[in-house]
């Protein structure tokens, strides 16, 4: 989420729960609050702040392990890349070229496609193309001497981390909070704020009584933006995870062969120049 949505929200629901104690402190609270007993009040809003402040707390914590798998998986994918790469060096030239190609290309939709399509939280039939590409290169490859052996039994290792990757980051695209998870947010953020209207008093100055509902209802505003944010880690915002792994790794390769035909396959973007994409 923009930042700067992020505070115009933050500042609306502020300006609104303000907006509501001055109003109820003025026309309808009488002297020294709704309440009779401060204390027994006080007793019950600290459980419901406490009751609130654990779940949110719970929640953002499994937002952020989610998060973090997410950015985790996307390296372990990234670095699967570089390695099958390599590996492609190990097989025959007319195989090494188009599985160099290939990669480029899978790593090319990666980027500037799919990263766009997690947002939906659905995968990208572009990369899922030269995948298909990949695996039916290297079934038809023809294997000469033990060299090739080896790195052909290397190779389905390191397709086994790469799929990993990105089983792991399409995974995390879809949102781990569930909506009744949200809807508990949402009623405990409520009851929160209402309750501190009934601690509206026309005996304590108007600042002070601002200053408590803003307090409160920043705290809780910012609480679920974060979880917002966390919940979807590849939107197009400051602080989501954008593909820097992959695209690093796809400059790699795309430095190694550079002078040669072999990434012409596709365009920059990732689409086949001979397949519809």
């Amino acid at each position: 989420m923009n930042p700067f949505v992020a505070v115009a929200i933050i500042a609306l629901a502020v300006a609104a729960t303000i907006t509501l104690m001055l109003f109820i402190r003025r026309f309808s609270a009488p002297a020294g609050g709704f309440f009779t007993d401060p204390d027994r009040a006080a007793g019950v809003f600290g459980v419901t702040g406490t009751g609130f402040a654990v779940l949110l707390a719970f929640v953002i914590f499994l937002s952020f392990s989610s998060y973090d798998r997410a950015r985790e998986k996307a390296s372990i994918e990234a670095v699967a890349m570089s390695q099958l790469f390599r590996t492609a060096n190990l097989f025959p030239p007319d195989t090494r070229r188009d599985l160099h190609g290939e990669l480029i290309c899978y790593a090319r939709a990666v980027v500037h496609d799919e990263w766009k399509t997690m947002r939906n939280e659905r995968e990208s039939l572009l990369v899922n193309r030269w995948l298909s590409h990949i695996e039916q290169t290297i079934d038809e490859t023809q294997l000469n001497g033990q060299k090739q052996l080896v790195a052909y039994g290397h190779w389905f290792d390191q397709v086994a981390d790469r799929r990993e990757g990105r089983r792991g980051r399409l995974a995390e695209a879809e949102p781990l909070v569930p909506p009744l998870v949200w809807l508990a947010l949402f009623l405990g953020g409520a009851l929160i704020v209402a309750y501190m209207c009934f601690y509206a008093d026309p005996a304590e100055p108007a600042f002070v009584q601002a200053l408590m509902m803003g307090g409160v209802t920043t705290m809780v505003v910012a609480g679920m933006l974060v979880v917002r944010f966390l919940d979807r880690p590849y939107e197009n915002a400051n602080g989501s995870i954008k593909p820097t792994a992959m695209t690093m790794t796809l400059r790699r390769m795309e430095d190694e062969t550079a002078g040669s035909d072999t990434a012409r396959v596709c365009d920059e973007r990732g689409r086949s120049r001979r397949v519809s994409g």
